[in-house]
C-alpha cells in the first residue's frame, strides 16, 4: 500500500513544481510578447485597443528609431563596447584568478578581500571623481574612457567570481601539465579555461549585461548624441513620446534582443557556472 501512495505522491508534486514553473515562465514570456507585438504597430492602433493584435502589422517604428534617433548607430557603438570591454575584463580577471587560485601567491586572501570590499561601494559615488580623472586624460568622449570604466568597475567582481570557478579544478591535473613541460600562459591555455569554461561563460553573460544597460556612465561620458550608446538614446526618446507606447516598444526589444540571444545560447554553461558557485 504504501509503495503505491509514494509514487503518486511524488508525481503530484511534480506536477505542482511543473505548474508553478509554467506561470513564471508565462509571466516572462508575456511581457516580450507584449512589447514585440506593440512595436509593430501603429500609435493610434495601439490606443483604440492596447491589448489586442495590430490591425496592420509595421516596422515604422523601427524605421523611425534608426532615422530620426540613430539606433542603429547606436547599437553598433553599444555593441562595439560591450565586446571589447568584457573581453578586456576576461582577459584580465582570468590571469589574476589563475594565479590567486592555483599559485602560491603572497597575500591571497588580503587581495580577494580587497575585491570584496571594492564590490561594497556604490557606483554613484564614483561618478564625479571618474569624471574628473578622465577629463584631466582627455578621455571625456571618447569610447576608450568609458571601456576603462566598465573594466575597472568590472574587474573586481570578476576576478572574485573565476577565483572561485577555477578553486574547483583539480589540482593534480595542473602538476600534470607542469610535468609535461607547460608554462604559466600554456597551463590557462590548455587546461584551467577549457576546464573553467562554465564559469567564463556565466561571467560573460553577467559582465555583458551590465555594460550593456549602464546608462549612468554612458550617459555622462560621452555627451555627444551622435557618439552615444543605445541605452542613453532610447532613454531620451522616452521623455520626448511619453505618449508613443509602439515607439517606446521598439526601442524596449532592440535592447532586449541581444541578451535573449546571448542567454538563449549560453544558458547550459550559465547553469553550470551557478552550481559550481554555489557548490563552493
Amino acid at each position: 500500500m504504501s509503495r503505491s501512495v509514494a509514487p503518486t505522491g511524488r508525481r503530484r508534486s511534480q506536477w505542482v513544481v511543473f505548474a508553478m514553473l509554467c506561470g513564471v515562465a508565462a509571466s516572462i514570456i508575456y511581457p516580450l510578447y507584449f512589447v514585440l507585438v506593440t512595436s509593430l504597430r501603429s500609435n493610434e492602433d495601439y490606443l483604440q485597443d492596447p491589448f489586442g493584435l495590430p490591425g496592420q502589422w509595421s516596422l515604422a517604428n523601427y524605421v523611425t528609431l534608426a532615422d530620426a534617433y540613430g539606433a542603429g548607430r547606436a547599437f553598433l557603438n553599444s555593441l562595439i563596447v560591450s565586446v571589447v570591454s568584457v573581453s578586456l575584463v576576461l582577459l584580465l580577471a582570468a590571469l589574476a584568478a589563475y594565479a590567486l587560485a592555483k599559485l602560491p601567491v603572497p597575500g591571497a586572501r588580503a587581495v580577494t578581500a580587497t575585491f570584496v570590499s571594492v564590490m561594497l561601494i556604490p557606483g554613484p559615488v564614483l561618478i564625479i571623481p571618474i569624471y574628473l580623472m578622465l577629463s584631466r586624460l582627455e578621455l571625456v568622449g571618447s569610447y576608450w574612457g568609458l571601456v576603462l570604466v566598465y573594466l575597472a568597475t568590472g574587474l573586481p567582481f570578476a576576478t572574485f567570481f573565476l577565483t572561485i570557478s577555477f578553486r574547483g579544478i583539480p589540482n593534480e591535473v595542473i602538476e600534470a601539465a607542469r610535468i609535461d613541460g607547460a608554462g604559466f600562459y600554456r597551463t590557462l591555455w590548455s587546461v584551467i579555461l577549457p576546464m573553467g569554461v562554465a564559469g567564463l561563460a556565466t561571467l560573460a553573460v553577467l559582465q555583458f549585461l551590465g555594460v550593456w544597460n549602464e546608462l549612468i556612465f554612458a550617459f555622462i561620458l560621452i555627451p555627444d548624441q551622435a557618439n552615444r550608446l543605445l541605452t542613453p538614446t532610447l532613454a531620451s526618446i522616452g521623455e520626448r513620446f511619453v505618449t508613443d507606447q509602439p515607439l517606446v516598444s521598439a526601442g524596449l526589444f532592440i535592447t532586449a534582443v541581444v541578451p535573449l540571444l546571448l542567454l538563449s545560447v549560453a544558458s547550459k554553461y550559465i547553469m553550470q557556472g551557478l552550481q559550481v558557485g554555489v557548490s563552493r
